[in-house]
């Protein structure tokens, strides 16, 4: 076999290229996998096997993107999200572990809901919607991104998933298009705050900054409370809001929705770090508000 076109030699001189990644060896055999069009835990990979040229200049293409710093899921594109593979462009944020949190609150509170209906702000590559509409199949929902590129890729993934029938995509500003009742709005929003330490360099430089970067309020927090002041009247009686949070910012969240009249609980990711807020409780006649899902 031509050492040149041995996927195990390739694999090698790929991870001593990608000698600054967290996981070279993971990354050279995701990228061999796309190349072969297999998925990344098939058994062949573990054996030396010939490539064409062909693909062994794709493969070299790849790996010099990689070594580039460029995000794994964007050469790839695609992403497994919830045990879904969900196609992702450098037009939206690449779908993180944490986020499946959303998806698990949501599940649980609609649990006893008959045809629910949920609305997305802020929908970027579909995955959460999607992840809710195949784990419900008599759920209906409304996604919703500003940005008109990330609305292509959501549709693209609702399409690969056959969920279009289910799912209406409409371009707008946070709840603008937002016509309830829903039992429940979900949110990934933007929480970073320009310049924050934090961020790694790969992330702000290749991920969209109109989806990671808060300009509105200044704290991260300015699409939280855009969402806590309108969401009351797009909800049913019973309806909630579930947002995902940076670290450390539930507090703050939390105060704010409660001095509005509302209820908020909050759980932690993996990590353990407090990731999710859900706000709830609903106007009334009398204009309070009561708990509700």
């Amino acid at each position: 076999m031509d050492r040149d076109t041995s996927s195990l030699d390739l694999i090698r001189r790929a991870c001593q290229r990608l000698d600054r990644s967290d996981a070279p060896h993971l990354d050279a055999r995701w990228i061999l996998a796309k190349v072969l069009d297999v998925d990344h835990r098939d058994a062949s990979l573990h054996r030396d096997q010939e490539l064409t040229s062909g693909q062994v200049a794709r493969f070299e293409e790849m790996v010099r993107r990689r070594a580039s710093g460029e995000p794994l899921a964007y050469i790839l594109g695609e992403w497994e999200f919830f045990g879904h593979a969900i196609e992702v462009t450098p037009a939206v944020l690449i779908p993180r572990p944490e986020t499946e949190l959303l998806v698990e609150w949501s599940l649980e509170l609609l649990a006893g809901v008959v045809d629910p209906r949920v609305a997305e702000v802020g929908v970027g590559s579909g995955a959460v919607v999607v992840s809710l509409a195949l784990a419900r199949e008599d759920l209906c929902a409304l996604a919703v991104d500003i940005s008109a590129a990330a609305l292509e890729v959501a549709e693209s993934n609702l399409r690969r998933h056959r969920l279009l029938d289910r799912v209406d995509l409409v371009q707008g500003n946070l709840l603008e298009p937002v016509v309830g009742p829903f039992h429940l709005i979900i949110s990934n929003p933007t929480y970073i705050v320009a310049g924050d330490p934090q961020l790694e360099e790969n992330v702000a430089r290749h991920e969209p900054q109109g989806a990671l970067i808060d300009d509105v309020g200044g704290d991260g927090l300015g699409f939280h409370r855009a969402l806590i002041d309108g969401f009351g009247d797009t909800v049913t009686d019973e309806g909630s809001l579930l947002m995902e949070c940076g670290q450390g910012q539930t507090e703050a969240i939390e105060e704010y929705a409660r001095s509005h009249g509302f209820e908020t609980t909050t759980r932690k990711d993996l990590a353990g770090i407090p990731r999710a807020v859900r706000v709830s409780g609903a106007k009334d006649g009398a204009g309070n508000h009561s708990s509700g899902l």
